[in-house]
């Protein structure tokens, strides 16, 4: 004889979460459970006292004169979509003036940030240049350029010429009256010139030099001074040296040989440390010791290509190609410019990413006036600045959040999501997926609460906005818990 075994389903168990506190992107801290503060996948959201909000946008750069005025640059010119650019100093008969140089594989041009300026006729070139620092050569700003082939390029107001013809120089920097440069061909080798002239960089004891490494740990990549030393950052650690005017006092100490392949462009001073990433993830070093910055972004940076970086009133900005693809939206590489954008608050911790902003070259503008970072977009023929609008040239992005995986810690027992309230001055898209089926609900500002009625196993939440001004505030779930008994 066979008997029915029956089950008998008590009175649900509510159960109102917060949702989320908003607090950034961590892949590797998302619990199965609400809270859930850090999300999986995140991008063109910003992070703001436990909101979401419409983060950083570009805009077009307008400079900003002493008397206040403002003025837009002009278009930038044909032929240099693909430029490097460089914020420095040039002089005149005038005096200094900040400018913004625009290099392209076959010309330079450059434009004196001030009222009524406009691109400097095309200057010949047979390289376009990678690297570039300022030097005040008596009362004269110059700008050093090196990359791309034999020779330093000084430039002046008056025009340019070439130095150290015999000397590829790929990356450079001044400390102690000299400009201590990375030559391509000896690369295991860090190359000077002579104190006070960096026209001059002859081989000899009282003029220029050269410093040769052992090359255990790969070619040099980058000079940097910081905290009165040159730090040498090879493919695979980094030297401290120790240099003075004179020659004889130099010295050389390896400070860190155990990481990844280092990342030239990406490494950069950002206050008290030097920032840099490697193939195992974004690294600062104080001077003597290494430490991780971060390990939210060592699965988005493993296989990323062209990866730059610069600092910026503490915030480390990096971009990169790399293809992205999820079930709503697919950024890839062949859209044009590096598709992902990186900030990371050194303050306060958060790393915010951005997509589709098509950033291919950054600098910093450290202006009498203006302290910001400047980019060349393939969106638009304007010289952009990165702000706090959340808009790329006025244009609101498709933003994205998530977390996957919740099932209340219950694998087993089904749950009813009953509803959301919530709190917002801008409506937004709320996704659950249940079991591997999704629904949408469009939570408008004009309601507080919105009725779900979903229910499964396990759940992923999805928020998707593409409004130009976001605010979106924690706000509550409310869940029934749907047990059996024997």
């Amino acid at each position: 004889m066979f008997y029915e075994k029956k089950f008998s389903v008590d009175k649900p168990t509510r159960m109102r979460y917060r949702f989320s506190s908003f607090k950034g992107f961590d892949v590797k801290s998302s619990p199965s459970t609400l809270p859930c503060d850090y999300c999986e996948d995140v991008y063109n959201f910003g992070f703001d006292n436990g909101n979401l909000t419409a983060g950083v946008g570009l805009s077009a750069f307008e400079y900003k004169c002493e008397n206040g005025e403002t003025f837009a640059l002009p278009p930038i010119p044909e032929g240099y979509g693909d430029a490097r650019m460089f914020c420095g100093k040039l002089s005149d008969e005038n005096g200094p003036y900040e400018c913004v140089i625009l290099s392209a594989p076959d010309k330079l041009t450059h434009i004196k940030l001030a009222a009524g300026e406009s691109w400097a006729p095309d200057t010949a070139t047979d390289r376009q240049f990678t690297s570039a620092i300022g030097y005040l050569d008596g009362d004269n700003d110059l700008m050093l350029l090196g990359g791309g082939g034999e020779g330093l390029y000084v430039m002046s107001g008056e025009g340019g010429q070439y130095a150290a013809d015999a000397l590829a120089i790929t990356d450079l920097c001044t400390h102690y009256e000299r400009v201590y440069a990375v030559v391509d061909g000896v690369r295991t080798s860090i190359w000077f010139s002579d104190a006070f002239d960096p026209y001059n960089w002859n081989v000899s004891l009282d003029e220029g030099g050269y410093i040769s490494l052992d090359g255990s740990l790969g070619e040099v990549l980058r000079v940097l001074s910081f905290e009165d030393n040159i730090y040498v950052f090879c493919e695979y650690g980094i030297y401290r040296l120790t240099a003075y005017a004179d020659q004889l006092q130099f010295s050389l100490r390896r400070v860190h040989c155990d990481c990844g392949r280092i990342f030239k462009d990406t490494i950069t001073i950002c206050g008290a440390v030097i920032i840099f990433v490697t193939s195992d993830g974004v690294f600062a070093m104080d001077g003597y010791d290494v430490t991780r910055v971060t390990d939210r972004l060592d699965d988005l940076v493993d296989g990323a290509e062209k990866l730059r970086a610069l600092y910026c009133d503490g915030r480390y900005y990096l971009i990169f190609d790399k293809e992205h693809e999820d079930a709503l939206y697919d950024y890839t590489v062949a859209d044009g410019g590096p598709n992902v954008t990186v900030i990371v608050d050194t303050e306060k911790g958060t790393v915010e990413i951005y997509r589709g902003a098509k950033m291919h070259d950054m600098c910093v503008l450290a202006g009498r006036t203006q302290h910001c970072v400047l980019a060349l977009s393939e969106l638009s023929d304007r010289i952009a600045v990165v702000d706090d609008g959340g808009v790329f040239f006025n244009e609101p992005p498709f933003r994205y959040w998530i977390i996957k995986d919740v099932d209340f810690n219950e694998h087993v027992n089904k749950k009813y999501v009953l509803g959301v309230d919530y709190c917002t001055d801008v409506p937004f898209t709320l996704g659950v997926v249940a079991d591997g089926k999704a629904r949408e609900f469009r939570l408008d500002p004009s309601r507080k609460y919105v009725p779900i009625g979903v229910n499964g196993i396990c759940f992923d939440f999805y928020i998707k906005c593409s409004e130009r001004s976001v605010r979106i505030k924690p706000f509550g779930i409310t869940i029934d818990f749907l047990r059996r008994n024997k």
